[in-house]
């Protein structure tokens, strides 16, 4: 009898030991399952979002050309060409990556180009006879065409992978038939940094992007740029087999799919070692519709350690447990009972805790959306908060009035009206940046509203040694803008530059015109910003002020924004800084 129950004993404690063994292998695999899609599902969200940035940077060039070919065709005969009317639009295109503009007719010589110092000598090393006979296939009148990536032997754009767009311009007169086309040739390196550089997912994974025919535009080792993507893991690592990333990369990346997977690596961030990585793609469209094998793969990447490292200390714990469990199965069914049954617990606990973890992180990217309505918020307190700091200062400047003047509670009250005064500048800064009021746009005289904030600064600055030149310019045409609004920058911008010179010095506020802007200059002599700040002045609440708030520039920059223009700025250590405002016309 007791060799049975010995027997059954065992028997029950290795089935045991094996049904626990089983469910925790198979609990632990769904846990990482469920933890990897939804890792890769946010992976796939940043992929999505760079495709889209890349796509719509296309969109606008494309519409810009679209704008300058509607210049050409309304122009009356006697009109220049065209090309005279292609350096100002590369000055407003520089900025998007374009390298040079030009135009080509076909049968009057090759294209000209012009790069923003001048016209290029030469064809430049790109040929434009597919460009133009996109633009003459009545089948695609209307649209603007896009190539695909390609690497000019010659030129000065040699060695550099290029995408060249265009549209055509119809004759003059009215004449329907499409008589040149205007191009531009694009940094695709330089668009595919803009929007995949520094996107970072989980703690360590990263963003790369290929062409169509599978060359990097970006990767987050730079040497890998410019190569093929294959060719180049092959040569850093030639024993490793990269048969699963090479065809990932042919069958699903540069067919237009999107989706999520793995492959094997030989390195990630320095470390190298045969590693697992996820990946989320998805194409983006350079030419939209026009050519759908035109297709640039955007892939985000991260070593599956990432989400061994969530699950990692629950696995741990898990199997503390089974050995936990299985000791005491050993001495007791009953005992045994209870602690499988706390596992489970503990187990189904965990699991949900790491799924509600999950849907919060994702959560988190949708919610970053609704920063508006966290602005109002704020600007309500703000408002609420405001009227019992104005109370206090009343209630503490009337007692103060009716003390005695050497009386030792003046002083002590005086800092109350000094602080209430500081905390109401500061609350009236927040509601300003987190609920600015819409301007108040009119055509007006920009020079009238410089001169008069100025003139009013002026008296206030001189008691700080401070003094203020103005000189603006006669003749600029009327500027839609909100003269309170636009006084409000010149003030904040005014205040800043005295603060930067405690020693006095001499502000200087001229005005002037190009290019179809307004431009507002304010300029200080004072020690310039440090470097360790100039990269994050705009952002809200970065000062360098012992009492100040950090908002008076990020107020500056949503003012100018509302306007639909631009602030930038110059500083020199030890020269002075100069603050640009730049309002369109």
């Amino acid at each position: 009898m007791t060799r049975k129950f010995l027997a059954a004993a065992i028997a029950l404690f290795v089935i045991l030991t094996s049904v626990v063994a089983f469910m925790g292998w198979r609990a632990k695999n769904e846990i990482e399952q469920v933890v990897t899609d939804q890792f890769n599902g946010q992976q796939l969200l940043l992929a999505e979002k760079i495709a889209a940035d890349i796509d719509e940077h296309f969109t606008f060039l494309k519409t810009s050309l679209h704008s300058l070919s509607d210049i050409w065709r309304q122009s009356p005969a006697d009109a220049a060409h065209p090309y005279a009317a292609i350096p100002p639009f590369f000055q407003m295109l520089k900025h998007w990556k374009v390298l040079a503009m030009g135009f080509a007719r076909g049968d009057t010589g090759p294209a000209k180009w012009f790069d923003g110092r001048g016209e290029l000598e030469g064809d430049a090393g790109i040929d434009p006879a597919q460009a133009l006979a996109f633009a003459r296939d009545p089948a695609r009148a209307g649209s603007a065409f896009t190539g695909r990536v390609t690497v000019p032997d010659t030129g000065p754009f040699a060695g550099k992978r290029v995408v060249v767009m265009a549209v055509g311009v119809s004759g003059q007169d009215g004449d329907p038939a499409v008589s040149g086309a205007i191009l531009l040739v694009l940094d695709a390196m330089a668009v595919a940094r803009e929007y995949a550089q520094g996107v970072r997912s989980g703690a360590t994974g990263y963003a790369w992007v290929v062409d169509d025919q599978g060359f990097f535009l970006d990767h987050y080792e730079d040497r890998f740029v410019g190569q093929h993507s294959i060719e180049a893991r092959r040569e850093r690592n030639p024993s490793l087999d990269w048969s699963r990333i090479e065809s990932l990369l042919r069958d699903r990346i540069l067919t237009g799919q999107t989706g999520t997977d793995w492959y094997m690596s030989g390195w990630h961030r320095g470390v190298i070692s045969e590693m697992k990585k996820l990946a989320a793609f998805c194409p983006a469209h350079p030419s939209g519709t026009d050519d759908p094998d035109n297709i640039w793969g955007v892939c985000l990447a991260a070593p599956v350690t990432e989400v061994q490292g969530l699950i990692g200390r629950l696995v741990v714990r898990e199997w503390l447990l089974v050995g936990l469990f299985e000791a005491v199965v050993f001495f007791g069914f009953v005992v045994a009972m209870y602690f499988s049954m706390r596992f489970s617990r503990m187990l189904g606990t965990e699991v949900e805790r790491k799924k509600e973890e999950l849907v919060k992180a994702q959560e988190k990217l949708i919610r970053s959306e609704r920063f508006a309505a966290i602005g109002q918020a704020a600007a309500h307190i703000s408002h609420e908060i405001k009227n019992p700091l104005m109370l206090m200062a009343g209630f503490a400047r009337q007692v103060r009035k009716r003390l005695p003047e050497g009386d030792k509670d003046v002083e002590k009250l005086k800092i109350i009206e000094q602080e209430a005064g500081r905390l109401e500048n500061l609350l009236v800064e927040v509601r300003d940046f987190s609920r600015p009021a819409p301007p108040h746009i009119d055509f007006g005289d920009i020079n009238t509203t410089v001169e008069e904030t100025a003139k009013m600064m002026a008296e206030g600055l001189k008691a700080r040694q401070v003094t203020v030149r103005t000189e603006t310019l006669p003749g600029i045409p009327a500027v839609p803008h909100d003269p309170n609004r636009v006084r409000q920058v010149l003030i904040n911008l005014m205040k800043n530059a005295a603060e930067a010179m405690p020693g006095g010095g001499e502000i200087r506020v001229t005005t002037d015109f190009a290019d179809g802007f307004a431009v507002l200059r304010v300029s200080d002599t004072g020690g310039g910003i440090p470097p360790d700040v100039a990269g994050r002045i705009f952002e809200p609440f970065c000062t360098t002020k012992e009492s100040g708030t950090g908002l008076g520039l990020a107020v500056c920059q949503r003012i100018v924004e509302d306007h639909k223009g631009e602030i930038a700025y110059a500083s020199s250590p030890g020269k002075g800084t100069t603050f640009t405002v730049k309002l369109p016309v």
